[in-house]
């Protein structure tokens, strides 16, 4: 089976390609190419950069590290310079690779989506919506609508992408998600469209064994008494508070940083310290930790759901978007 996508002529199956289709080029380092891909050598190299290891993705896609080294070979020997660069311990797209992947991730996400497209025109209802959520975001809004979802679209299939808000932002903008649930203060591109879901307050999560776990509320300056574990700097959160903080005269400090909230939990719950989350956060929360609401200032972040401009959401994931804003709407 052979398909066109912006100038890209793509195969699925076999090692044996058939006569090439003539196709619009892509221009790539100005020189003009007329390539022939197969999607299984376009996911193996998404799959080597996604998990950053020859070996891990070997084995998630079941074949042997020379058989993955072969089909990342076949394609930099088609496209004419090196896509990733290895050392013992680190796998990093090339110069060249940066600029490249961009176009081949995108072939291949339309690829599968034709697929699946194909596939379902054998019966009604059936599909594939894709939706990229902000981490924090996912066990407060994702379980309950996807519930809602399945009880009138039983045969459609939903991809979630849990990744950070400016990922989030990101796969809307490539066209992989059909929309995105994330902070949309970060949106530059005039294409992308934020719809406010849910102002979301920060509060505090200590251990409920903890002297604070009785208190109705805190003010940010109480903080400064115990240690604080904090989102990474990376995180949309963290500039976010420090903004609010700022302008009320207020400094956080910290004494742990982690990256994913479930770290933040583990932390909490071993008596370490107390962590600032987003109150729906605490949705995925041990059992044993308690939300106290903090003030002074009232500090929150605002949700959105978020789509392109220029391309309507398709039925079903207009519908799967209608569910989030309920669910939102009633917290």
């Amino acid at each position: 089976m052979r398909h066109v996508l912006h100038g890209w002529a793509v195969s699925w199956g076999g090692d044996e390609l058939p006569p090439p289709i003539p196709c619009e080029p892509v221009r790539v380092y100005s020189c003009a190419m007329s390539m022939n891909f197969e999607v299984l050598d376009l996911q193996a190299l998404m799959t080597v950069l996604d998990l950053r290891s020859f070996g891990l993705a070997a084995a998630r896609l079941n074949m042997s590290q020379p058989a993955l080294s072969r089909r990342i070979q076949r394609l930099e020997a088609r496209l004419g310079s090196p896509l990733l660069e290895r050392t013992t311990r680190h796998v990093a797209p090339s110069p060249f690779g940066r600029q490249v992947l961009p176009l081949l991730r995108r072939a291949l996400n339309e690829m599968e989506s034709a697929l699946e497209g194909i596939e379902d025109l054998g019966g009604p209802g059936r599909g594939c919506v894709v939706v990229a959520c902000l981490q924090t975001a996912v066990p407060f809004f994702i379980p309950p609508a996807l519930l809602a979802f399945r009880a009138t679209h039983p045969r459609v299939r939903v991809r979630i992408l849990d990744m950070t808000a400016q990922e989030a932002l990101q796969s809307v903008a490539r066209g992989e998600a059909d929309f995105a649930i994330t902070v949309a203060a970060a949106i530059q591109d005039p294409e992308l469209v934020a719809e406010p879901l849910l102002e979301d307050p920060f509060v505090l999560a200590c251990d409920e064994g903890h002297i604070l776990a009785g208190r109705e509320w805190l003010s940010w300056r109480e903080l400064s008494d115990y240690p604080v574990i904090v989102a990474a700097r990376t995180s949309v959160h963290r500039p976010l508070i420090q903004d609010a903080l700022a302008r009320a005269g207020l400094r956080l400090s910290w004494a742990y940083e982690v990256l994913h909230m479930s770290s933040a939990f583990h932390l909490v719950r071993a008596g370490l310290g107390v962590s600032v989350l987003p109150r729906i956060a605490m949705a995925a929360a041990q059992p044993g930790l308690r939300a106290i609401p903090l003030r002074d200032p009232l500090i929150h972040r605002l949700l959105s759901i978020v789509h392109r401009r220029s391309r309507p959401l398709p039925p079903a994931a207009a519908q799967l978007a209608a569910l989030v804003r309920n669910h939102g709407g009633a917290a």
